[in-house]
Order: structure tokens, then C-alpha cells, then sequence
């Protein structure tokens, strides 16, 4: 008996939960018909929750991205110094069988170093926390989502007795204004990482030219 009542429970749950999803379909698909439905106010706290989820889901990504990244650029610019010790006491341009690949390597090993403080600015601002601009001026009690906002409410019980006194509409504004402000950290990241890209491929091409020059100068010696 109690395997056949949770057995029942799980399919009602099931049922219902295919229910809300079907419920939210057919307002999906409504959307683009002549006759509006109008949403209530739990489907609209539903909607704006899943948004505010997904835009987490999308800085936690890029932040791991920026973080797998770091690594290989800190590789880059370590593996430069020493090579660099070695050859640039070997550059000579006394004539200009040697002034060639000397220049090369000066200009590629420049070329390095700005990519490399360029990427590194560029991840940095992608790394960095944020801290939310809109509604710098809380009222105490209104805004319950954001942390610093929370923090305002002397102990946990004011910010209860707030939570318990917070209507649908005031629930539904939290958490708007916190995607708001996700969207606004999510295109920082975003743009920040996008640059990044293109400092970071010319970066590895620099490196690459430089330590295949470097190597040679050696060689050559």
C-alpha cells in the first residue's frame, strides 16, 4: 500500500506538473494569434524566475570559460621569459643577415607583450564581480531578492516580516530588476570575453612566431 501511495503521488505530480507545462505551451502558441490570454501574475513570477536562472546559467559559463583560459595565457607569458634571456643576448645587427631576424624577434616579443596585457585587462574585466546599479537607493522592506538589499533588514526576522508582507506584484518587480541587472553583467562578460578571443588568437600567433625566431637565433649562435 505505501509503495501503490507513492506510486499515485509521483503520477499526480507528473500530471500536474505536464499539466502547467502544457498550460504554458498553449499560451506560447497563443501568442501569435489574433485572441490574447492574459497571464496571471504566478505565470509571470514563473517566466521571469526561468529567465533569471538562465542568465546565472550564462555567467557561470563565461566565468568558467575566462577561468580555463587564464592558465594558458599565464603559459604564454612564462615560457617567453626564459627563452628571451637566452636569446637577447645573442641579437646583433651588425649586418643585415642578422639585423633581419633580430628585428623579427624584437617585434614579435612587443607584439607578445601587448597581446598578453591586453588579454589580461580583457579577462580581468570579464572575472571581476559586479556590484548592481539599479536601485542604489533601496526602501527597506520593497527590494527582498538582491544580497546587499537583504542585508538592510536588521536580522532575519525583519527580513521575514518583510518576505511575509510582500505581494505577487513586489515579488514579480525583485526579480525583474535582478535579470535586469544579470543582463547587464551578462553583456559586460560577454563583450569582454568576445575581445578576449581575438587578443588571446593573435597573442598565441606572436608567441608562436616568436619562439619559432627565438629558437633559430640560438641555433644559429
Amino acid at each position: 500500500m505505501i509503495v501503490q501511495s507513492v506510486s499515485t503521488r509521483n503520477k499526480n505530480y507528473g500530471n500536474a506538473k505536464a499539466g502547467r507545462a502544457c498550460g504554458y505551451l498553449d499560451r506560447v502558441r497563443g501568442m501569435d494569434s489574433a485572441e490574447k490570454t492574459p497571464c496571471t501574475t504566478d505565470e509571470q513570477i514563473e517566466f521571469a524566475w526561468h529567465n533569471f536562472e538562465d542568465q546565472q546559467a550564462i555567467i557561470r559559463a563565461a566565468d568558467l570559460k575566462a577561468g580555463y583560459l587564464v592558465p594558458f595565457l599565464l603559459f604564454f607569458a612564462a615560457s617567453t621569459i626564459p627563452l628571451g634571456t637566452e636569446v637577447v643576448p645573442k641579437l646583433r645587427f651588425g649586418d643585415l643577415a642578422e639585423a633581419i631576424p633580430a628585428g623579427l624577434y624584437v617585434l614579435t616579443y612587443v607584439w607578445l607583450t601587448v597581446g598578453f596585457v591586453w588579454s589580461l585587462i580583457l579577462i580581468s574585466r570579464a572575472l571581476t564581480p559586479r556590484i548592481a546599479r539599479h536601485h542604489q537607493t533601496p526602501r527597506e522592506g520593497s527590494e527582498l531578492l538582491y544580497y546587499q538589499h537583504v542585508l538592510r533588514h536588521k536580522d532575519s526576522t525583519a527580513y521575514f516580516e518583510a518576505m511575509a508582507k510582500a505581494g505577487p506584484e513586489q515579488m514579480l518587480r525583485n526579480i525583474t530588476d535582478q535579470v535586469y541587472e544579470l543582463s547587464l553583467i551578462c553583456k559586460l562578460k560577454l563583450d569582454n570575453l568576445r575581445g578576449f578571443a581575438v587578443s588571446f588568437k593573435w597573442t598565441v600567433m606572436a608567441w608562436c612566431v616568436s619562439t619559432a625566431i627565438g629558437f633559430w637565433i640560438i641555433a644559429r649562435k
